[in-house]
């Protein structure tokens, strides 16, 4: 970012954001109205905007954050259909802010950040893009970026689970995450492997389709009420033209998700909790056997709580078995449990979940002095990071939703939000200082990894019999914030300038000033894409 002979008043920036889902629209969005910047690009693997929300489309799919919270602050939408949205919808309404903003000319969609090096010399990131074309043709492609935002998220990637005989199965199989409309499963014989999060959503559509649903299941789900209602046209046009009564709304949905927090810290809290929602819970299964195979026998928190009302009983109908014993193998015609049952299928559908602690494998971040990101995290062991944000060694490199601010309780978009607008502020002093790169220091960065992770030993999340996507192999957890919401934005108030390098703390005058800024096309500083 040199000086111009206008010395403070003009620089040249150019952004790469990677990720066209929520966080991604967010960041560009801030960029636009913040900065006056449009010499961005958002790179997006998929052939449409809405990350999670384009990608997974299975039956039943919907956030279980309500939606007046779970979108963002600066887009009101005063058209939600539903209390809990579902995910073509939160799509269309992604969509419909990237259109607003004239921000689909900054897209390149199936095109994926395979990897990227910090030139210590021109100080700027040189990446390489994988560009997915017609007829599976693959162009890889050079480009460069002075700033990057990474907003690749850890629910981008499907697991599967290492079964024997997966490749054999003859039938039908997809994961939630991949989704095939076009094969009918209705009146067919179904299995599905996992009971988290989509499948509690998915099962109760299936259910309600097929001849028969077998659900292999290894760990019991703790189950919320959720209590989805439609939204009349009364309501809708009170929070478009009533002022006030929105922001209202969203600060009682606010407080009433922050307040769910104590449950994963305090002991008699939880317990308080444990027996309301197992009341809940079996009040929905009758059967004593079913109870067995249904209630969890660990702390309400350990693993993600899922909110339903329809999954319980559709676990409990008649054309559903249940199998809580594990599986030896998958072969030609179903799956076989480790007693020997033999479960013969049509489809095989994988609720498996994603590669949450793998997120950063598949791109490969070198920083300066060629230290390799996932080194630097002990291959996501001990993720080394600032405010979840920011890594020592790797400078102008920003990440969203990175690692320990994932959340168990609240809306993520809201963390997002905090994340980009602290972000906001770097640039902007960065712009005004005319620094080509802003690094933050390695004594910061260990400080607050070191206290995060000593307040996650204390939280339902780290207790000794607790084990989830949420902790990595050593049983550490790395995805989650251990405090509120309300914790985090106060952490974030203010830039502490002695955790930077170099120090460029403004002035009050300067923090005040807008920043003109040398555009560049979108276009500019990316090669042979047209």
């Amino acid at each position: 970012m040199p000086k111009t002979s206008r010395g403070r008043e003009m620089v040249l920036c150019t952004v790469a954001i990677i990720g066209a889902g929520p966080s991604g629209i967010c960041a560009a969005v801030e960029l636009k109205k913040q900065l006056g910047l449009t010499s961005f690009v958002i790179y997006e693997k998929s052939a449409a905007v809405g990350g999670t929300w384009y990608d997974n489309r299975y039956p039943g799919c919907a956030c279980d954050v309500k939606s007046h919270l779970y979108s963002l602050s600066s887009e009101p939408n005063p058209d939600w259909t539903y209390a809990y949205s579902p995910s073509d919808e939160i799509c269309r309404y992604y969509q419909a802010i990237a259109k607003k903003h004239d921000l689909l000319d900054h897209v390149r969609f199936r095109t994926t950040v395979v990897a990227a090096t910090w030139d210590d010399f021109e100080k700027l990131w040189r990446l390489k893009l994988r560009i997915a074309g017609d007829n599976g043709a693959v162009e890889d492609v050079d480009t460069t970026a002075n700033v990057v935002l990474s907003g690749m998220g850890a629910i981008n990637r499907p697991s599967y689970p290492d079964i024997p005989g997966i490749d054999k199965f003859m039938g039908s199989k997809m994961h939630t995450a991949e989704w095939d409309s076009e094969i009918s499963l209705a009146r067919k014989r179904v299995a599905v492997i996992g009971t988290a999060a989509s499948a509690v959503q998915l099962i109760p559509q299936l259910q309600r389709q097929v001849d028969k649903l077998v659900v292999f299941q290894r760990t019991p789900t703790w189950i919320i009420p959720r209590g989805d209602y439609k939204y009349s046209s009364l309501a809708k046009w009170i929070f478009r033209y009533v002022p006030g009564v929105r922001w209202v709304y969203r600060m009682y949905l606010y407080l009433f998700y922050e307040l769910r927090h104590p449950v994963f810290r305090i002991t008699f809290v939880r317990k308080m909790a444990e027996k309301y929602y197992g009341f809940f819970m079996r009040r929905q299964i009758r059967e004593p056997a079913m109870r067995e195979k249904l209630m969890p026998k660990y702390a309400l928190g350990c693993k993600r709580v899922v909110v339903s009302d329809e999954y319980l009983p559709a676990m409990c109908s008649p054309n559903v078995d249940v199998v809580t014993t594990g599986i030896s193998h998958i072969n030609e015609t179903g799956i076989a449990d480790i007693n020997g049952t033999q479960y013969d299928v049509d489809a095989i559908v994988f609720a498996t979940g994603f590669q949450t602690q793998d997120m950063y494998r598949h791109v490969k971040i070198v920083g300066k002095n060629g230290l390799n990101l996932l080194e630097k995290w002990n291959n996501g062991l001990r993720p080394e990071i600032y405010n979840g944000i920011a890594c020592h060694g790797f400078p102008n490199w920003y990440f969203l939703l990175g690692p320990y601010t994932g959340l168990g309780h609240s809306s993520v978009m809201i963390m997002s939000e905090l994340q980009i607008g602290f972000i906001m502020k770097l640039l902007h002093a960065q712009l005004q200082a005319s620094v080509p790169y802003l690094e933050v220091s390695a004594s910061a960065e260990k400080l607050w990894v070191d206290k995060v992770l000593r307040d996650l030993e204390s939280t339902t999340w780290m207790s000794h019999t607790c084990k989830s996507w949420y902790q990595n192999e050593l049983g550490i957890v790395t995805y989650l914030w251990p405090f509120t919401v309300t914790s985090y934005w106060h952490s974030l108030r203010r830039v502490k300038w002695d955790d930077w390098n170099p120090n460029i703390k403004p002035s009050w005058f300067a923090r005040k000033q807008s920043v003109k800024v040398v555009h560049t096309t979108s276009k500019a500083h990316v090669s042979k894409l047209e």
